[in-house]
């Protein structure tokens, strides 16, 4: 109701008289635990110090005897000001509802200061904002492969892991096009704080790295074992160099054999095998994608579900960019990669997922009946493909489900929604 009537869209009003001076400035619209206490105050005739401890009881999960010991008490105070009775219990639902997700003015406003300059940060400096983002993980509420991949549709290029142009941590990067945000190692998995410094220092004090084998010379006896050099061939980190990762992975178990660079062993030939390496394909779009997402838990290419986007297609699942032309309640189906998985406890057993394609998110409603017949499915599979209406208020969309299916035979990724019980 406050949105609406800060929009002009529903008249400002008070049940009470006494109720205008509390919530004038929220236009009659209980929002901060201080009009709580303020309300016990005024309204209900309780002493200060009474007022904040039925603050702070509303807050907590009370049996039925002790809700109705404090509605007594709460009626009572509102009846003794001359507050009609229908006002009085209306007004203690309104606080009852209210204080199950109420906080203070100095915590909203310490959040609304947050949000202003966070949003402005992403306007103005987007890059730099996506390199804090990403280099402070873990944190907030969105995997980092779900950050990047808005990032890109917010117009931000992101280049992978590279042997002589990452970091330590994410930097931002020029481009003839403009600034660009490059992985650094640090979303390179069992590299390690020294493996990552020790690559970049050796760069710095000896030059650019000239090959693979360079680099393993260059590094041997050092913090880099073999599972994070297996790593980083895998993601891609040394393409730049001219040849192919299979190949380098081939000639690493040839000559080193794969044990890390600490030492070498016997050659393949002492061991009477042929020694010529096989013709080994190349990495195409999708297995680049699959391994940085395994390797980085993100991808700078594709998102996932443009591989899967003809299945889709040809199933029906519309994008989420056109979910835009869906009028409400009309029936609609969408697909994507789970991204959050909710369910709140004031939601009466409703849950709330996201789904995420390589257009944008759609926003899912799964009532109790519909959650219970398709859990299975719902809580396992990382890609799904959900029917129901749409829903449309106030300029927001999103789908209410009726039926939910998994999306079968495609690999799973090696991210993971963010679920939250």
């Amino acid at each position: 109701p406050y949105i609406r009537r800060k929009q002009g869209r529903e008249q400002v009003t008070y049940p009470h008289p006494l109720l205008e001076p509390i919530l004038k400035d929220t236009l009659g619209v209980i929002l901060y635990q201080e009009q709580i206490i303020e309300i016990a105050m005024y309204v209900a005739g309780m002493k200060p110090g009474r007022a904040d401890g039925f603050r702070r009881a509303m807050t907590r999960h009370l049996n039925r005897v002790e809700m109705s010991s404090l509605e007594d008490e709460f009626i009572g105070g509102c009846l003794a000001n001359d507050v009609p009775r229908e006002v009085a219990d209306q007004l203690f639902a309104a606080v009852q509802g209210f204080a199950v997700y109420g906080f203070c003015r100095s915590h909203a406003a310490a959040f609304a200061r947050t949000s202003y300059e966070t949003a402005w940060m992403k306007l103005h400096h987007q890059v730099e904002f996506g390199c804090g983002l990403l280099n402070n993980q873990p944190m907030g509420f969105y995997h980092p492969s779900v950050l990047v991949e808005d990032m890109k549709r917010h117009g931000m290029t992101a280049l992978p892991v590279d042997i002589n142009r990452s970091d330590i941590r994410c930097l931002p990067e020029r481009l003839e096009s403009g600034l660009a945000m490059r992985i650094g190692f640090n979303y390179v998995r069992d590299l390690g704080e020294e493996g990552r410094k020790a690559i970049v220092a050796e760069r710095d004090h000896g030059g650019p790295y000239r090959s693979f084998d360079d680099f393993l010379g260059r590094l041997r006896g050092g913090a880099i074992g073999p599972r994070a050099v297996r790593n980083l061939v895998m993601v891609g980190a040394f393409d730049t160099l001219g040849q192919p990762r299979r190949e380098l992975l081939w000639g690493w178990q040839e000559r080193w054999h794969g044990k890390g660079l600490r030492r070498g062993i016997e050659k393949q030939s002492e061991l009477r095998l042929n020694a010529t390496a096989p013709v080994l394909p190349n990495i195409d779009a999708f297995d680049a994608n699959q391994l940085e997402y395994r390797i980085s838990d993100l991808s700078t290419g594709h998102h996932l579900i443009h591989f899967c986007r003809d299945r889709l297609s040809a199933m029906g699942a519309i994008e989420s960019n056109k979910l835009t032309a869906i009028g409400n309640n009309m029936p609609v189906r969408v697909a994507g990669l789970v991204i959050t998985r909710q369910a709140p406890s004031t939601a009466k057993k409703i849950r709330f997922f996201t789904l995420e394609d390589e257009y944008g998110q759609v926003n899912v409603t799964i009532k109790p009946d519909v959650y219970d017949r398709y859990r299975q499915v719902a809580n396992r599979q990382p890609i799904l493909i959900i029917d129901g209406v749409m829903q449309r208020q106030d300029g927001v969309h999103s789908v209410l489900a009726s039926h939910i299916e998994a999306l079968n035979g495609v690999p799973r990724p090696a991210q993971r929604s963010h679920d939250y019980r």
